[in-house]
């Protein structure tokens, strides 16, 4: 996300130091260079699209370029919660509602003197990581005096904390807010990335199934390429929600979902989840969940560079 971010960012400076007749003429001009967008079409103004919508919460899911049903129905969300004409296609008044909402949601830092990336991350109560991956910094070490640094989604220099944070869920609650036929949005910790998954079935956990083939192609990415029952630990989100939990990455046994190019389900435990086989805890799943909670605490083991 960081191109979008720097776009926007540039965006933001230009309300703070231009006059607003300039001002105008820029937002304007930036308007009549973005396409009409609906469903079926590709291209790099997709892509931006798809940013701007995952950015703003709508929209969950690698930006592919293509405007695909998901992405169909993050414009239609956008459209419904903005008093918009709900019909799925981004024509002037969506790029406007975009740029004014994504916009909102950025904030610069000018670096100072004596500043260096942990002391700023600390400030703003950003990770290191994410603010290093937000600026394309390779080298957290070098920060020239008078750089602008974009300052993640959700943060601020006020010292505003995650909105979400990832929750500790007894597998007894889980078991009730994220019943079987729905769908959760799984949040792999080490990569970055997300997907989608509906559960399937399972008493002592949660067995799942990738949604769509996207969203297959977005777990194996996460996982290293290759299917993997090693436990990894990860945040489901459901129910406004963000719930530390660990999965294993390898297709088993039956599946439900015919086009998700995924042969089986896959197992998601939760504290105090067990295995199906004789009801036994897993130690290296609850040792993942525990992982996926240390994630709120330590502002070095951020969500890596994407």
């Amino acid at each position: 996300m960081d191109c979008l971010q720097r776009h926007l960012a540039l965006f933001m400076l230009l309300f703070l130091v231009l006059p607003l007749h300039s001002v105008e003429a820029t937002v304007s001009g930036f308007d009549s260079q973005l396409a009409l967008l609906k469903l079926n079409m590709v291209g790099p103004e997709v892509v931006f699209l798809q940013d701007c919508l995952t950015e703003l919460g709508f929209l969950d899911g690698p930006s592919d370029g293509v405007f695909g049903p998901a992405t169909y129905q993050g414009v239609l969300n956008l459209q419904q919660a903005m008093g918009l004409s709900p019909d799925g296609i981004v024509g002037n008044a969506t790029w406007e509602k975009l740029q004014e909402l994504v916009a909102d949601n950025v904030s610069i830092h000018v670096v100072q003197p004596g500043d260096t990336l942990w002391a700023i991350a600390r400030r703003v109560n950003v990770t290191v990581s994410d603010l290093a991956a937000a600026n394309s910094i390779s080298n957290p070490d070098r920060l020239a005096v008078g750089v602008e640094l974009v300052i993640p989604k959700g943060r601020s220099g006020s010292g505003g904390k995650r909105t979400t944070p990832i929750r500790l869920v007894h597998w007894d609650e889980v078991n009730r807010i994220f019943p079987k036929s729905t769908t959760a949005t799984i949040l792999d910790l080490q990569s970055g990335l997300r997907f989608q998954v509906r559960r399937l079935f399972g008493t002592y956990h949660a067995d799942v199934e990738p949604l769509s083939a996207a969203d297959t192609r977005t777990m194996k990415k996460a996982i290293g390429g290759k299917w993997s029952w090693e436990r990894r630990p990860i945040a489901v989100e459901c129910s406004g929600l963000r719930i530390a939990a660990s999965m294993n990455g390898y297709p088993h046994g039956r599946s439900t979902i015919g086009d998700n190019a995924f042969a089986g389900h896959f197992c998601i435990h939760f504290q105090g989840s067990r295995l199906h086989s004789g009801g036994r805890v897993d130690k290296e799943h609850q040792a993942a969940v525990m992982q996926a909670v240390g994630y709120n605490q330590d502002v070095d083991r951020a969500l890596p560079t994407r």
